[in-house]
């Protein structure tokens, strides 16, 4: 089967800009994805995507149009193990989300495929198998601290196999689909918790007068040791910044930092995750099951009679986290707020009645969207075992059976795929 260099497949490459963070003249808005945004923006999160002013020369041949690829090419993290070469097709629902042309970040590039030679999101796949399977890394060095992904090396010498169109679509269907409920979930969730939250924020209406948030919340509570063979861990990175659920974890034997069970909130203390959002709520450790984290977790319980999600929309209320913010100390770039700072803070004493409420609704979602999120787990873990088998060859999709007419005459060049 013929294999081709990306620089056969690549039409057009372009990098990113930054734009300015006012309107000024020459300067028109625009939306700016960065790396960070890739998994939001698939997933229907796009409000923490920068809003920019783009000098009006450089929008167009920046714009990304239906089709095309971005490629991250700087930033990873070392640290993480993670390197540059994240990448986010532009398929049909992520333009139309924002009100405002859409150009890749400076650290990202545009990349448009010869769509005569290549399907584009088949293109796409053969990018993310590059990435899951560590080959990114080949071309990769590192510049003050900052990964770089050698883009013109990666052009020469990764290669993708280049089946018949047809089949090329066959491949990119079959996986995406995968991808597709896996972002149908990921939306569900989004709007079960936005829904969530209005009603959280409703709750500060209901009561009378207020009291230390410590009636209601315990800040890193007292919890049993987790098994010393080992236990689930929770890094930093795990944590979600959007959303409650926490997607991955690994068990290795317990060497400190935070305890935490099912039911907790764990709130990233340190800066710039703090800001960023980092909260995630446990929910799959299963009864009497203590896990660990990362030291720069603050540990969030319901006290008795509180609905266990209560601490995790309070760790995600705006004013909340603005004051955790204020209270952040230490040198510059790595500040952090210690527990008893942040439950210096006095809320709105609700209603018992619509705090029950709110339990029982919140409850329901919260077992609701971790199905859902167990399913997108098993469903990625589907498309990364099919991904190299179906881009290497060694999985060959069978050709589409032809369409008949009603008295079973095969029609001619007919396709259930057209």
């Amino acid at each position: 089967m013929t294999r081709r260099p990306y620089r056969d497949l690549v039409i057009f490459a372009r990098g990113g800009g930054w734009g300015r963070d006012r309107e000024i003249d020459g300067h028109d808005p625009v939306v700016v994805i960065r790396g960070t945004d890739f998994a939001a923006v698939r997933s229907g999160r796009t409000d923490a995507v920068p809003r920019r002013w783009e000098k009006r020369t450089l929008i167009a041949p920046r714009r990304v149009r239906p089709g095309d690829v971005l490629l991250e090419i700087s930033g990873g993290s070392v640290a993480r193990g993670q390197t540059t070469g994240r990448s986010l097709f532009a398929g049909p629902d992520v333009l139309p989300a924002f009100e405002h042309p859409v150009i890749p970040a400076s650290f990202c590039r545009l990349v448009r495929f010869d769509t005569t030679l290549v399907d584009p999101r088949y293109a796409y796949y053969g990018l993310l198998d590059m990435y899951l399977s560590g080959r990114a890394g080949d071309y990769e060095n590192q510049s003050t601290g900052i990964s770089n992904f050698q883009f013109e090396r990666f052009l020469d010498a990764e290669s993708l196999r280049v089946p018949p169109l047809d089949e090329q679509r066959r491949i990119a269907a079959v996986l995406a689909a995968l991808d597709d409920k896996v972002e149908i979930n990921d939306r569900v969730v989004t709007a079960s918790e936005e829904l969530l939250r209005a009603e959280f924020d409703a709750l500060a209406v209901t009561g009378d007068g207020e009291v230390p948030v410590t009636d209601l919340v315990e800040f890193n509570p007292r919890t049993p040791p987790p098994d010393p063979a080992g236990a689930p861990y929770v890094d930093m990175a795990a944590l979600p910044t959007q959303v409650a659920g926490i997607r991955s974890w690994s068990h290795r034997p317990p060497r400190g930092g935070s305890r935490f069970r099912d039911g907790d909130t764990l709130l990233a203390r340190i800066t710039p995750c703090l800001e960023n959002g980092k909260t995630g709520y446990v929910d799959f450790l299963g009864p009497d099951r203590t896990a660990t984290g990362s030291g720069e977790f603050i540990v969030l319980r319901a006290r008795p009679g509180v609905p266990p999600q209560f601490p995790y929309f309070l760790a995600r209320d705006a004013r909340f986290r603005g004051h955790a913010v204020q209270k952040m100390a230490g040198s510059s770039g790595r500040q952090r707020v210690n527990a008893a700072d942040a439950a210096d803070f006095r809320i709105s004493v609700p209603d018992p009645r619509r705090l029950a409420e709110f339990g029982e609704r919140a409850g329901a979602a919260f077992a609701h969207t971790a199905g859902l999120l167990a399913e997108s787990r098993a469903l990625e873990a589907l498309r990364d075992a099919l991904l190299p088998e179906l881009m290497s060859g060694r999985q060959i999709l069978p050709a589409p059976a032809p369409a008949c007419t009603s008295d079973g005459t095969e029609v001619a060049g007919s396709s259930v795929y057209e």
